[in-house]
């Protein structure tokens, strides 16, 4: 459903307020205040540097893990932690 604009609602507000059962009632301001005009942005992304500190946990964490196991560590996770240890510096 698309957002409405302020012109919009004021003018079902009007209209509401036009009838007789509905003056002075909690409905007209009830609908403004759930389908009020909103100038907040829609959600944006996690930014890079959180993502990348996450990545590099779970990189470490893996690598650990093999450690653990004595089991050979992919040269892929060493040169991917590098990096992101260069990055997040």
């Amino acid at each position: 459903m698309e957002k409405l604009t302020k012109e919009q609602i004021n003018s079902v507000v009007a209209w509401m307020n036009t009838w007789e059962q509905l003056k002075n009632t909690a409905i007209p301001i009830r609908f403004k205040e759930d389908f009020r005009y909103s100038d907040k942005p829609p959600l944006g992304l996690v930014p890079r540097k959180i993502r990348e500190n996450e990545r590099l946990v779970e990189v470490k964490d893996a690598i650990i893990r093999y450690m653990d196991a004595s089991k050979p560590i992919p040269q892929e996770w060493i040169d991917e932690l590098n990096e992101l240890m260069n990055y997040l510096g």
